[in-house]
């Protein structure tokens, strides 16, 4: 099994964007959408603190522990998405040679009119407006991201 870590990102989407995804998805009880970016960086060996800092920079991002019951939007599973391509010979060209690779994904978490995260049968019925099944997979959980390589 490859060895991984998980960086927390930026938000994923605007205002505006997250303003109309939950206009659609209210009449599914959604009163609220997270979307953050997680990178999942596959490692031959483990990074030294400055790269791991170095890499935290150039991703805009921060170390993570995967969360469970985060639903997360990637690339299709068994695929190696362009961005990964694009990003892993960036991360390579600057000096990380211990970076195997590179994914991205979204976490979004769906919220109630409370704050509170929706029910498994409420989220699997967002899904569709989610994800393009054709090229995306969602994962329950984001530990199961190491699927990605």
């Amino acid at each position: 099994m490859p060895q991984v870590i998980v960086l927390r990102g930026q938000p994923a989407l605007s205002e505006f964007r997250i303003d109309k995804l939950v206009a659609k998805l209210r009449p599914l009880g959604v009163a609220g959408v997270m979307a953050e970016y997680r990178y999942f960086v596959e490692l031959a060996a483990p990074l030294a603190e400055a790269d791991l800092a170095f890499l935290c920079e150039l991703l805009q991002a921060e170390p993570h522990r995967p969360a469970a019951r985060a639903l997360l939007v990637t690339p299709r599973l068994g695929t190696v998405s362009p961005w990964s391509s694009k990003a892993t010979d960036i991360a390579k060209n600057c000096g990380l040679a211990d970076v195997a690779r590179i994914e991205h994904g979204i976490a979004y978490r769906l919220l109630d009119g409370k704050g509170r995260a929706l029910s498994a049968a409420r989220t699997a019925r967002a899904l569709l407006h989610l994800h393009d099944r054709t090229t995306e997979s969602v994962l329950a959980d984001e530990s199961e991201a190491v699927r990605l390589f």
